[in-house]
């Protein structure tokens, strides 16, 4: 008998631990009971959502199974005010009961917990750097590429479409943690269309961690939309207008629809930029005893029209599964008119000069789709799977009139010229990700990824003859790429105690590429996997001080464009090609942080094997034509010393200083001869920010980039000065910020390259934009008091839909 009585109470002590239940009661003003009323259990810290509940017919709510905690609740009806309870304790024993809640007629707002908070511009976390774009006052109303071109480390060729960081080409752009796959010229032409008043944030992820594909070799550039996770219908829009020579007009808009069980968002914005373009080039090559100088002048008048939009569903199942459908898709329209100049010089006289008028069409069309799966077994096991269909389509014809003169400017003749680019892009991938947990000190990452494509490139030149057009063979071909990727992952985290973490990751990658033409099967025919380790270790010395390492084995596979050999006209002497002999590119980078309070200090190297340098040039002393294609390098060492700097002077000047130190030296070979590059550089950036009475608040902030490197070239130094001031009108929820950008007009590239005994000396004067002035007006609209906290999201981990932050 005792027995039995001692295995009753310790079967009731066992029950009594655990969660119990928050009950209470809704009524209306009348103190009648409230059915159907939406009912809300609330952590009282952050306001975010635990649970919610309907009332029953009795006016009665009840949420089971909860654990200890302090906690409030939050009751909404249609015509009614919403309402809330004080914050009580709930203990782990027993259960809890909140007093009536009385709910009248919408009168006036009532006043209710909001949790506001305003993110540092930059955040240095320990594989990447976080730029907060709704942060900035001078960052809204620009484009996505205005902003990665000021953001620390970063450098961008608008003349080739390239990006690089820290001084390392071979970068991987993601939206919302999915990779783009478009060739990176297409992604620089996309970016610099694309507003940043939809963007929330950047981040520049230097040592990707196991789970990300290990291409690129200088890392990813990951541009996060702005989610929301309030709870009812609420969003933004907003609208831009400028002028910069030429008018700069944007407007954006997004909205989320948030129940209990679903979550509807989605974005839409357009923008209209025409900004006239200045560029100038040298070249000078020996041939013979003879100097031929090259001078070109370029005007160009371009308009892009930028269409982008996106529609999302996530649906909760049941209480461990949520799955997701996206839509997303753009349209860039980009038309140009140019006028080109060129005199050519024999031994400093001047022997002929050109004059192309050119009109240029380039439109870039996308379309994608996303069905995603996330399903929680348990606390710490969970299981996500993602399917995506990519289709891009590239149109890109050009016409051309060229006026050839003597050295006195007569006529010799004149004749017209028009190129074809059709390039259709078709992706399929398909990945599963494995999430548990062993204990608070172990837990497991494995995942699977195929990627399928399809590339097409159909190029053509024709030229005008006694009033007919006949194709030039020799610049006409049309080539098919497939290529697949299979890919396995693992990655081990283990907390050791309280001050040291790990985290070991082993990805493997197989890749199949096969190029053809009409006219020559396996141009290229490879298949060849490799493994791909990285593993990071953090140690926190204190309160204050702590200290990060990392490592990380990457490749470069060169693209489409570049393997395929096909010939793209410029002008009558400068050509783009494709080169089928690239190999893929292997990197070693380590990386080590030491954290004091929120000063980060970064030392980084990498050495590449057979980098890719791309538009690497080409002259031909005979012809005086220059060919750009991208070529391998024997190696590529690059060494960094990273220091992000934030200072708060006072209550209302702060400042975040950002300095990148760049030490290259790339070994590589020209025609067969070997040639050394080496170049230091210094990339520092600051940004001042005023928090002024009545709402008002000013942004100073500008970069330096001494002289660098890019691929083969060396680039001189620029930089750009911008200030915004910004206003906000917090009862009506809206703003209106000011920005001047480049206000010293110092946005100028100059790449140039000095090898006199390679026969190769060439330099550009480059000028995209100009100084420019942009009014911005943004009003939030809908419900800001109630955010929603799901612990799963849809299988797209880097959207975090529901869990972002505001």
């Amino acid at each position: 008998m005792r027995a039995y009585l001692g295995a009753i109470l310790i079967l009731l002590s066992h029950l009594a631990a655990y969660p119990q239940s928050i009950s209470g009661t809704i009524t209306d003003a009348a103190d009648k009971a409230l059915a159907n009323a939406s009912v809300f259990l609330l952590n009282a810290k952050d306001s975010a959502l635990v649970k919610g509940a309907m009332t029953d017919q009795a006016g009665k709510y009840s949420f089971e199974n909860i654990g200890a905690g302090t906690y409030m609740v939050s009751s909404s009806f249609a015509g009614l005010k919403a309402v809330y309870s004080s914050s009580f304790t709930h203990g782990s024993q027993g259960n809890s009961s909140v007093s009536t809640l009385r709910m009248t007629e919408k009168e006036s707002e009532l006043s209710a917990v909001t949790v506001v908070g305003k993110k540092p511009l930059f955040e240095q976390k320990m594989d990447r750097m976080i730029i907060n774009v709704a942060s900035s006052i001078t960052g809204v109303g620009s484009t996505a590429l205005d902003v990665l071109e000021r953001a620390p480390g970063i450098m961008v060729d608008r003349q080739n479409n390239g990006l690089s960081m820290n001084g390392k080409s071979g970068v991987v752009v993601m939206l919302n943690g999915k990779i783009s796959r478009m060739p990176l010229s297409a992604v620089v032409q996309v970016l610099a269309g694309m507003s940043s008043s939809n963007i929330e944030k950047i981040e520049l992820i230097t040592t990707p961690p196991a789970n990300y594909d290990a291409e690129g070799n200088a890392g990813y550039i990951n541009i996060v939309l702005k989610e929301n996770t309030l709870y009812g219908t609420n969003g933004s829009y907003s609208a831009t207008a400028g002028y910069g020579k030429g008018p700069v007009l944007s407007a954006s808009a997004n909205f989320n629809h948030r129940t209990m069980r679903t979550n509807f968002f989605g974005d839409f914005s357009v923008s209209r930029n025409a900004q006239e373009q200045e560029l100038s080039f040298y070249r000078k090559v020996l041939k013979d005893t003879q100097v031929i100088e090259n001078y070109i002048h370029t005007m160009r008048d371009p308009v892009v029209l930028f269409t982008n939009g996106r529609l999302g569903l996530d649906y909760q199942w049941n209480k461990k599964t949520v799955v997701g459908v996206l839509v997303s898709g753009f349209h860039r329209n980009w038309t140009m008119d140019a006028v080109n100049n060129t005199q050519i010089y024999l031994d400093k006289s001047l022997d002929t000069m050109v004059r192309i008028d050119n009109h240029e069409v380039h439109k870039l069309t996308n379309i994608s789709g996303n069905l995603n799966m996330l399903h929680n077994f348990n606390e710490g096991e969970r299981l996500s799977m993602d399917l995506d269909y990519i289709y891009y389509k590239d149109l890109n014809p050009v016409d051309y009139v060229n006026y050839y003169y003597d050295g006195n400017g007569e006529p010799l003749f004149q004749f017209r010229t028009k190129s074809d680019k059709e390039t259709p892009i078709k992706f399929w991938v398909w990945s599963a990700d494995y999430n548990k947990k062993f204990s608070s000190k172990i837990s497991l990452e494995t995942g699977v990824k195929g990627t399928w494509s399809e590339f097409r490139n159909d190029v053509s030149v024709q030229n005008k003859q006694d009033d007919e057009w006949e194709t030039d063979e020799s610049l006409t071909a049309n080539y098919e790429l497939n290529e697949s990727i299979l890919a396995a992952y693992g990655s081990l985290n283990i907390a050791f105690n309280e001050k040291n973490n790990a985290k070991v990751g082993l990805r493997y990658e197989y890749t199949n590429s096969v190029l053809d033409s009409e006219e020559k099967k396996n141009i290229v025919d490879r298949h060849y996997g490799r493994l791909f380790p990285t593993l990071f270790f953090s140690h926190k010395i204190n309160e204050k001080h702590s200290f990060n390492f990392a490592y990380s084995r990457r490749i470069t596979r060169p693209t489409f464009n570049d393997m395929a050999p096909f010939v793209i006209f410029v002008d009558p002497n400068t050509f783009f090609s494709g080169n089928p002999s690239l190999q893929p590119s292997i990197s070693d980078e380590v990386k080590a942080d030491y954290l004091f309070k929120n000063v980060v200090l970064s030392v980084q190297y990498t050495y590449e094997a057979d980098p890719i340098t791309n538009f690497s040039p080409s002259v031909d002393p005979e012809s005086n034509k220059q060919t750009l294609a991208a070529e391998n390098q024997k190696s590529r060492k690059t060494f960094n010393v990273i220091l992000s700097l934030p200072i708060k002077v006072n209550s209302w000047w702060s400042m975040q200083n950002n300095f990148t130190g760049t030490a290259q030296t790339l070994d590589g070979t020209y025609k067969g001869d070997p040639i050394l590059l080496k170049q230091k550089s210094l990339n520092a950036r600051t940004t001042q920010t005023f928090s002024l009475p009545k709402d008002f608040s000013l942004e100073l902030s500008g970069f330096f980039q001494s002289p660098g490197m890019f691929s083969v070239y060396k680039v001189n130094s620029f930089g750009s000065l911008d200030f915004g001031a910004q206003k906000k009108f917090p009862k009506i929820r809206s703003s209106l910020r000011l920005a001047y950008d480049n206000i010293l007009n110092t946005l100028i590239f100059k790449p140039d390259i000095n090898l006199p005994e390679q026969n190769l000396v060439l330099n550009g004067v480059l000028r995209f934009t100009n100084p420019t002035v942009r009014l911005t007006y943004t009003h939030q609209f809908g419900n800001d008091k109630l955010k929603g906290k799901r612990e799963n999201s849809s299988g797209d981990d880097a959207r975090q839909r529901v869990r972002s932050e505001n």
